[in-house]
């Protein structure tokens, strides 16, 4: 019932308030755009194009394609490849060998503690993936029918890469490091058979020994690189070169407790979910929030109307929609999915604190919206599932399958 009283509100919402601001912020990325007050108009005023895709004539959205996780096992990590099927069910096609070791239940006995240690290139040509037990990545040949090839495997150039990104050919990996190695970051060129090089220069270290890092990724420009650091609260810029080679830039203060993962909305917006840990694995009970920085693509952040909460615990993975209108959250300290709105001048208003329950024990953490927009599938796990759902009108998602037999510490999430 509250949930329906909710819509309704924004129902209603949609149709009373109009934002005069929100076309001349969404033309103009070169200027900061202000904040508003209020509920902004989620269906813009029916252009919104990641609405639009599930609006009309939702059944030809429905098309197949490919996803992939990484079972993350000690004695042999190994890529699973799953088909989508047009009515979103998947069925395992196949598993392949990584070419290194996983790190299996990792310090806080769920895996790996971070987002993005699977990669897709944008062309879905190859696919690239950490091997965090014997501090290694791997590149992979992605065919037209979804299967695998391994090309190369090479030392990261760190302990415990835990999230990788792609930026045409250019590769780069974060580490959490160990007593004897740091947190930092290495960089690789990627040839036409997508072989790794490393390059020289390119392994520089965060600004804290032990900052533990959750993800790094590209800018869509492709001219920096962040990383989120959750020991420190910190966001980290890295200038990219014209060769590859990565340079300090800057560390921006966290808006909200334990950045952990994060994803590009409308090109220039980074969303961020805050976990707000007070240790380790320890959320704050109902204390998580999500902030979007402006400035992604010049390289300077600025949060755009601060930490907004969910009221949830442990909000960690995220994953925004094609257009970048709506951002899905895990959260695994409360088995559920929470839902943001992205505004054209990149605010982020909180639509459902529990979008969906992906169900008791279930510990969601990697997610990923299928290419075509309509599907959304989450690790869960607590029950060693992947949890199939399909995007409804304002932010919802409703439960379609489980897909049983996910490998015990399994991780990373991406399709297409």
């Amino acid at each position: 019932m509250k949930k329906q009283i909710h819509s309704i509100a924004l129902l209603i919402a949609v149709v009373m308030l109009t934002v005069s601001s929100c076309k001349k912020a969404e033309d103009d990325n070169s200027s900061q755009p202000s904040s508003t007050n209020g509920t902004p108009d989620i269906s813009e005023k029916g252009t919104n194009p990641d609405e639009v895709a599930i609006s009309e004539n939702a059944e030809r959205f429905k098309l197949h394609g490919y996803i992939y996780t990484e079972s993350n096992a000690t004695s042999q990590n190994e890529i699973l490849v799953y088909h989508q099927h047009p009515d979103g069910h998947l069925s395992l096609d196949a598993t392949v060998a990584s070419g290194g070791n996983g790190i299996g239940a990792g310090p806080l006995g769920l895996g790996l503690d971070g987002q993005g240690a699977l990669a897709l290139s944008d062309n879905h040509e190859w696919l690239f993936a950490v091997n965090a037990g014997s501090n290694s990545v791997s590149s992979f040949r992605v065919h037209n029918d979804g299967s695998l090839t391994l090309a190369s495997t090479e030392s990261s150039g760190g302990a415990i890469p835990v999230s990788l990104c792609i930026y045409h050919h250019y590769l780069y990996v974060v580490h959490t490091g160990d007593a004897n190695h740091p947190s930092n970051i290495n960089g690789f060129t990627v040839d036409q058979n997508g072989t790794l090089s490393a390059i020289p220069g390119s392994n520089l270290p965060l600004t804290s020994a032990m900052a533990d890092p959750a993800q790094i990724s590209f800018t869509p420009n492709g001219r920096h690189l962040y990383v989120t650091e959750k020991a420190t609260d910190k966001i980290c810029s890295f200038n990219l070169g014209p060769q590859g080679v990565a340079t300090f830039d800057q560390a921006f203060s966290s808006t909200g407790h334990t950045p952990f993962g994060f994803c590009i909305a409308r090109d220039n917006f980074m969303v961020v979910s805050n976990a707000n840990t007070t240790a380790p694995g320890v959320p704050v009970p109902n204390g998580a929030s999500c902030t979007s920085y402006w400035g992604t693509n010049p390289g300077n952040l600025s949060p755009v109307n601060g930490a907004v909460p969910d009221h949830q615990s442990a909000s960690c993975w995220v994953t925004t929609t094609h257009f970048g209108r709506f951002a899905y959250i895990s959260n695994t300290g409360s088995n559920n999915i929470s839902s943001y709105y992205v505004s054209p001048w990149g605010g982020i208003y909180l639509i459902h604190g529990s979008a969906v329950s992906t169900g008791p024990g279930s510990l969601p953490k990697d997610n990923c919206v299928a290419a075509n927009n309509y599907y959304f599938y989450v690790l869960h796990t607590g029950t060693r599932e992947i949890g199939g759902y399909h995007r409804a009108f304002l932010g919802d998602l409703v439960a379609m399958n489980t897909t049983p037999n996910l490998p015990e510490f399994a991780t990373g999430l991406v399709g297409w």
